[in-house]
């Protein structure tokens, strides 16, 4: 269930883009401008000295408002200026704020400049160097949000006129959350609207690019995406779980197609779900966004590697779905499944028998998607299915011992640019497992006392179940003529 909190958080977010992103678009500047990379590779005779004070303005999200955040300068490094707003110094006192300020400029010159840059490119991007100087401004605030303003490094009201990231004192990874927001900095440096499952995604990426994360490879907001694995993954709600989720994605991306996708990724013209399916095309992948979220998902419940080129598996990170509805027992229907659009519902079949079947209601304003993953005698396999009507898959192996179902709810067309922020539609459908083949007569449950008797013929067995259907018949009349 997605909570009021969850709203007022999604406006909040949308008061402060609307608040800090700039009106410009990329067609306001020279995009032929070269970038200066050698420039930046240069010792550069700092503008300003240890000790300097400097106000910048600064957003606080709580109150909805910019304010001003005066600063102490208290390191420089080939890469960077590591400012403290006077705030954070009192409260943690000067030798500790110098003693963080020399952590940050070495981490950053020594490790996140040289490893963010190799993922996404110059800072400079397209922009240019707002004021002529190669270093970026790290500025530790009080308040407890860590971002980045893209509208500082264009002319306007608010902005500090400089190349900059914001990190609150507090944030328990400081190293990590500043390799994130540098890479935001470059990827608005490069365009402005790019979404946000995208952004976050690569930027997270960042971190364990920069060596930070710990040694499984998760973030720490992971484990909130496999709590909640119906998230949707192309709607941002600013969550944990969104972020758990655009990070597993990106992973995903670069062990399936590269790293080098992802740098590529980043000055790549299209947005969105349909921008990230050019951008495969371009890179010589031909695969649909809804075949590559159907793999996705199923790369995270099974992970396993050594068949159809290793789709579904993620080498570098242990990460599997364990949050699945376990059926023990056919048939099992659920005739209020309530899918995210782009988020999924996974199960696990216990005992699973060598042929069945699941179906899968259409929601109303997408299609049906079904991925099913089972190991039997000969290995590993994975069908799918996406269906405008009622997604049908029959699956027959030999000697089943593990099956898992992912039901999903797509789009017929390939999500646009236009979608970011929000938790996206939501649908209840009906799901069917039961065991045999596709059945004449969609199956319901075994009928009790109540229930009125409904024929199920299925094709592989007609002469068992005509017999099981008069025992049924004989058995009601039996009780009805009790009742007279």
């Amino acid at each position: 269930m997605k909570s009021s909190l969850t709203l007022c958080c999604l406006c909040l977010m949308l008061f402060t883009l609307a608040l800090i992103l700039p009106s410009q678009t990329l067609e306001d500047f020279d995009q032929n401008a070269s970038v200066a990379t050698p420039a930046r590779q240069m010792l550069h005779t700092p503008a300003q000295e240890v000790g300097d004070t400097k106000s910048f303005w600064a957003v606080d999200y709580d109150a909805e408002e910019y304010y001003t955040a005066d600063a102490y300068l208290l390191a420089i490094g080939v890469h960077c200026y590591i400012y403290f707003e006077d705030l954070v110094i009192s409260i943690i006192g000067q030798e500790e704020a110098d003693a963080r300020a020399a952590t940050y400029q070495e981490e950053f010159d020594t490790n996140i400049y040289p490893r963010v840059t190799d993922l996404a490119g110059d800072p400079d991007g397209t922009l240019g160097d707002i004021d002529g100087d190669p270093r970026i401004y790290i500025l530790i605030v009080e308040k407890r949000q860590s971002y980045y303003m893209q509208s500082n490094e264009v002319e306007g009201e608010h902005s500090n006129m400089c190349e900059m990231v914001y990190i609150c004192y507090r944030t328990t990874y400081p190293v990590r959350t500043i390799s994130h927001e540098f890479h935001h900095l470059i990827w608005f440096n490069y365009e402005f609207d790019e979404v946000h499952f995208i952004l976050e995604g690569a930027a997270e990426y960042a971190m364990y690019y920069s060596g930070y994360l710990p040694v499984n490879n998760w973030t720490t907001r992971v484990q909130y995406f496999f709590e909640d694995i119906d998230d949707s993954l192309i709607y941002f709600e600013v969550e944990a779980q969104d972020y758990g989720a655009c990070y597993l994605f990106a992973f995903y991306l670069a062990e399936q197609y590269g790293e080098q996708f992802l740098r590529d990724l980043v000055q790549h013209e299209g947005d969105g779900a349909l921008g990230l399916e050019t951008a495969l095309e371009a890179a010589g992948h031909n695969i649909s966004f809804n075949d590559l979220y159907l793999d996705w998902m199923t790369a995270l419940t099974i992970d396993q590697s050594g068949f159809a080129d290793d789709r579904y598996c993620l080498v570098d990170i242990d990460a599997t779905i364990q949050g699945y509805t376990t059926i023990e027992s056919f048939p099992y229907q659920d005739d209020n499944l309530g899918l995210y659009c782009y988020g999924s519902k996974v199960f696990q079949l216990s005992s699973p028998p060598d042929t069945f079947t699941v179906e899968l209601g259409q929601p109303a304003d997408g299609i049906s998607g079904i991925s099913v993953a089972y190991s039997d005698a000969s290995g590993w396999h994975v069908q799918q299915v996406q269906a405008q009507g009622r997604a049908i898959i029959t699956v027959t192996g030999e000697s089943i011992t593990t099956a898992h179902v992912i039901a999903s709810y797509l789009f017929a067309e390939t999500p646009t640019g236009d979608i970011d922020f929000g938790s996206g539609a939501r649908e209840n459908v009906q799901l069917l497992i039961y065991e045999g083949n596709e059945a004449t007569t969609t199956p319901l449950p075994w009928p009790n006392d109540s229930d009125q008797v409904l024929i199920i013929i299925a094709g592989s067995m007609p002469v068992i179940a005509a017999i099981v259907v008069l025992v049924l018949i004989l058995q009601r009349k039996e009780k009805d003529m009790a009742k007279l």
